[in-house]
């Protein structure tokens, strides 16, 4: 018979050990999921909100070649960090200060460079995300886990509504200055979440062995080496993807060495992690089995693969769909973020759903694959739309948030579940960063061959077609920069223009966009049929979904005790 209380205070620290019966909750630990609930909002809008408009923003700091990095500061802040991250509140608060700090900073960018320093400041709240998920799944019982992360998936949900859409109307009141705004706004929202952090979420002191040790001491626990190279292989591989077939030829040596020097660096960044250290980004317990353990180490290790896949599908989404928007079905920028929003209301109704399935049939594998698949057919149908599929992009978007429900949900829940609990938050933060380099990666490769393909396309398809409709040839190079920048003034001041010469422009210059942009989805769709493979080959993880709570905010008590 266990214990009432079921308390373990071995260490000093105390743990809810019944796994059989459901233990009674507080308002200490309703409040505390209430500020994770709120961090987990606030750094979805800061994710969301500025690739909305990124056009707008790259067009009003003459940056469009570079207008990537806008987005990709935050996620390479979170793929290099989040491993680092290891601790509690007080990591928590200081960074998301630092994101207080970078919104401050943002609005007064009159050139990219700084508007990249502000990100990255902001970039350090993101990085905060490992916390985010894994501080409800330790303070609360292990078999809740799945419909844990749904709620928390329901925050980001309400966050990816909320941040283009607040932008989107502020750059439609203002199509230059309007983004701007949103940084203030978003500033009161890192200020909230700050507060709620200090006063809502109150962890009892847990001892550790690294309590005794001075700061400097614990600074060199951690693994700068692999910190460091990961770091510069990253930022030296985006550099050369971001260069290539925009700013030089892919050929170009500037190009070819920064992208090889930051592939070896990588390579050495993994050689040291499997050699070097055991203790490091990628701790060796992370990925072992052992006695009653047994295929939990292949399951974290395919949920990193699943992971990093579903990052792939998702920033493919994030990125380009409001570039098809914009291109082929509207000029109006809250629109345009408007229509974005059937992928995000989709998935903020059935991320639950797919929480309390797992939760209550213990089952992984099934509603995975099932979500994968859906998000998968989703991308594949934006690689079918042409200039008049206006509707059908929109139940494509739907369709794939539908699918996206259900893949972050459950792959962060097997993690949780998979990993020795002293690992939940290494493993959730190199889960988070597996996430964050695939949107670094993807963002820069697949902007490059949007480019590629544009650079060829448009000049090509657009000169044809205005040629065929009347207009000289010594005025095309004129008409397509016009046409390309949206400049009505110099667009009317082409020589040989007619209206009849405009629309066939316009028309072909559709019709070249929608052709570019489907290489995008055509990348990463097979991406998606791997990941649906992958989850096949998920461990069994039933017997670890009970009611243990592995590090309350309270002493928790059976709730309907037994006699």
């Amino acid at each position: 018979m266990e214990s009432n209380e079921s308390l373990d205070y071995s260490k000093g620290n105390f743990t809810y050990e019944n796994a059989d019966e459901e233990p009674q909750f507080h308002w200490r630990t309703v409040v505390a999921c209430v500020a994770m609930f709120m961090l987990n909002f606030v750094q979805v809008v800061a994710l969301e909100g500025p690739p909305a408009v990124l056009t707008y923003i790259g067009k009003d700091l003459n940056a469009e070649t570079t207008e990537t990095w806008i987005p990709n500061s935050l996620s390479l802040v979170q793929a290099v960090v989040g491993p680092m991250i290891a601790s509690r509140k007080i990591l928590l608060v200081s960074c998301c200060t630092l994101s207080f700090i970078g919104c401050a900073i943002a609005p007064g960018a009159q050139e990219i460079g700084r508007l990249i320093a502000a990100q990255t400041l902001i970039g350090f709240g993101f990085a905060c995300a490992p916390l985010a998920y894994s501080v409800p799944a330790e303070i609360l019982p292990r078999r809740w886990r799945s419909i844990v992360q749904g709620v928390v998936n329901i925050a980001a949900a309400l966050g990816a509504i909320a941040g283009p859409l607040i932008i989107g109307a502020l750059v439609e009141g203002d199509t230059l200055d309007g983004w701007r705004d949103f940084y203030w706004i978003q500033m009161a929202l890192w200020g909230v979440t700050v507060i709620g952090l200090l006063f809502g979420y109150m962890p009892p002191k847990r001892i550790t062995s690294v309590d005794s040790l001075k700061w400097w001491q614990k600074l060199l626990k951690l693994d700068l080496i692999g910190f460091f190279l990961l770091l510069a292989g990253l930022v030296l591989t985006l550099v050369g993807l971001t260069m290539g077939g925009t700013q030089y030829p892919w050929s170009d040596s500037r190009v070819i060495g920064t992208l090889v020097s930051g592939l070896v660096i990588l390579g050495f960044f993994l050689l040291y992690e499997w050699k070097g250290t055991s203790t490091g980004i990628l701790n060796h317990e992370l990925f072992r089995g052992g006695e009653g353990r047994e295929g939990l180490g292949r399951t974290f290790a395919i949920c990193l693969l699943l992971i990093f896949l579903e990052g792939a599908l998702l920033f493919a989404y994030m990125i380009f769909y409001p570039i098809m928007t914009a291109t082929l079905f509207e000029t109006d920028p809250f629109l345009q973020v408007l229509r974005a929003q059937p992928f995000w209301i989709a998935n903020g109704i059935v991320t639950g759903l797919y929480g309390l399935y797992s939760s209550r049939f213990k089952s992984f594998r099934i509603p995975m694959a099932f979500g994968f698949t859906l998000f998968t057919a989703g991308i594949v149908g934006f690689a079918t739309i042409e200039p008049d599929d206006s509707t059908n992009a929109l139940i494509f978007s739907g369709l794939a948030g539908i699918g996206f429900g259900g893949p972050l949900v459950l792959i962060i829940s097997a993690v949780q579940l998979a990993v020795p609990h002293h690992l939940i938050c290494t493993a959730t933060a190199v889960a988070i960063s597996a996430r964050g380099i695939a949107d670094a990666v993807f963002t820069a490769a697949l902007t490059a061959a949007l480019d590629s393909e544009e650079s060829s396309l448009v000049p090509q398809d657009v000169g044809q077609a205005v040629v065929q409709a009347g207009l000289p040839s010594s005025s095309v190079d004129s008409f397509i920069a016009a046409l390309t920048t949206e400049n009505i003034t110099a667009l009317a001041a082409v020589p040989g223009i007619t209206p009849a010469i405009a629309e066939a422009g316009v028309t072909a210059f559709k019709q070249a966009m929608a052709d570019s942009i489907r290489v995008v989805w055509e990348i990463v769709a097979p991406f998606g049929a791997v990941a649906v493979i992958a989850c096949i080959f998920l461990g069994s993880l039933k017997k670890l979904m009970d009611f243990k709570v592995q590090a309350p905010v309270e002493k928790l008590k059976a709730k309907n005790p037994r006699s």
